[in-house]
This record gives structure tokens, sequence and C-alpha cells, in this order.
């Protein structure tokens, strides 16, 4: 997260003011973060810590949290979403990988200064998560973020997706939108999206009311415990399934997303379904 200018609570408190000197971090009463001494606090999402020694530990895995961006053909909307992700974290924070995209994804990518890691073919959204993560965990992340290309997902819901982790409370936190606003999702979606819910279900010995989230974030020790062999979009429900198995601990989080008519070209489908519970069968006799 991007904690390089920061505002204070009080400026009177000297250790406070110390350990944020001692990170190189420049108080700035402009700056978006806040830091108190038992809190961090920004667009409105509060981290919060019991101790000032916890503080310490919370501003460290804020300052590496890592976003991973799988992206295939989305020369459209991608520039705009890192835009929006450039304003919280730091651009070497920021991960994309381009998935053997035929557009100018890969260009557009490079111009904003993220990290891009890019596939020579198409392999899927699962073989851009894995080699995402992978990275990001190479990298030093204290916390892994998964994000949409393709505008369907908003940085305040990042950052409340995160908050658990950050606060040591779940090792993955899922942003559910079926505990948030569907309003915009059409139905279509809505019950393939139950139905990918009740299979995954079956293979975690859990529900998760959106298995199919693109949205949510791992502790270090999830992300690098969390097996991903999928390639296709099946790896969302293998994550979930991968991290029951684990003893991950688990949650969800309300948030929104933002329906367009290209981003609902995007994602899961009748056949895609098909493929994710073939998928988790094969996965449970190979196992």
């Amino acid at each position: 997260m991007r904690l390089d200018k920061v505002r204070v609570e009080n400026e009177n408190d000297k250790e406070l003011i110390a350990f944020i000197n001692s990170l190189g971090i420049e108080i700035n009463e402009n700056a978006l973060p806040i830091i108190g001494r038992y809190y961090v606090e920004i667009l409105g999402t509060r981290y919060e810590a019991e101790s000032f020694d916890e503080l310490k530990s919370l501003v460290g895995r804020l300052m590496k949290t890592y976003i991973v961006m799988p992206a295939y053909n989305e020369e459209k909307t991608i520039g705009d979403v890192l835009d929006s992700l450039l304003r919280v974290f730091p651009r070497e924070n920021i991960i994309v990988v381009d998935d053997g995209s035929r557009d100018r994804t890969r260009e557009i990518a490079k111009s904003k200064g993220v990290h891009v890691v890019s596939h020579i073919i198409n392999r899927g959204l699962g073989g851009a998560l894995g080699t995402g993560i992978r990275y990001a965990v190479y990298k030093g992340a204290e916390i892994v973020v998964t994000f949409d290309a393709d505008g369907q997902h908003i940085v305040e819901d990042a950052l409340r997706v995160i908050k658990p982790v950050a606060e040591g409370k779940t090792d993955l936190a899922i942003g559910s939108r079926f505990k948030g606003n569907l309003n915009q999702m059409p139905l279509v979606k809505r019950v393939g999206n139950i139905a990918l819910n009740l299979i995954t279900a079956i293979f975690a010995f859990r529900y998760i009311s959106d298995t199919q989230s693109g949205l949510r974030a791992f502790s270090r020790n999830c992300a690098s415990r969390v097996k991903i062999t999928c390639d296709g979009y099946a790896v969302s429900s293998e994550i979930i399934v991968e991290a029951s198995r684990k003893k991950c601990r688990i949650v969800e989080i309300p948030i929104t997303a933002v329906y367009t008519e290209y981003s609902m070209k995007k994602g899961t489908n009748v056949i895609e379904g098909i493929k994710i519970a073939l998928n988790l069968f094969v996965d449970l006799f190979r196992r």
C-alpha cells in the first residue's frame, strides 16, 4: 500500500513520529493515508491494531501488499483500472500478468510503470493467477490481492477485503457480490454462480456465497500454501477448495461489482461452468 506520505492523528506523539520517520515516510497534511497510534486509515477503511507494537506490524504488512492482475486483451480498460489502483498502491507493488494478449494490454500496463509478466501463449485465468501469486510471494508480499482488469472492481472494495487479512484475523478474504449489492448482476449470472457455489461446497466442505469472485486477499502463508493447478476459470473454485484443505481461515466481505457491456462479456458461462465441475471431480479422484 502507498504509505510514502501520511497524515498523523497526533503530531505530538513523539514515538509515533519517530516510527514513521524510521521508515522514511514523509509526514504531509495533504496525504491520503492517516496513521494514528493504533490504526491506519485510507479512503474510509480503518485498519486497527490493539497495541503500538501491533501497529508497527500492521504498517509493515500494508506496505508489502501486492496487487496481482491477470489480463488478456484488456486494452480498453486496463489503463483506467491501473490509474485507480495507483492512487493507493505503489507501482512496484502492482503485478500485471499479460496472458498472451494480442492487443496493447502489455504496452499500456508497462506505460504505467508497474511490473508486467508476460505469457507467450494464452494459458487462462488460472495460469495467470498462478504466475502472479508466485511472483508476488517471491517479491516478498505479506498480502496478495487479486484484482480483475476489466473494470468490474473498485479500489475501495479492495481496501475492505484487505482489512481482515492485514489485521491478522483471516488467511483468505473473498469479496462477495452476493453479500453486497446485486442490482447490477444479471439473473443468468446469479443462477450460474449459485450453481457453482453449490458444486464448490461439495469439495470444500463449506459454502462460500461467491466462489467465482475475482477480488480476494491472501495472507503470505495462505498464498504460499495454496497450490494452483487449473489453468482456466476453475481456479476460483480450486483456490477455495485448496484453502479449505490447508486449513486457511476464510471470510467473505461484501463488495459491489460494476457491470458494463464490456465486462458482461467476461467471466464464466454455461460451458465454463461445466468445465469447472468436471475439473473439480477430476481433482477429487486425483487427490
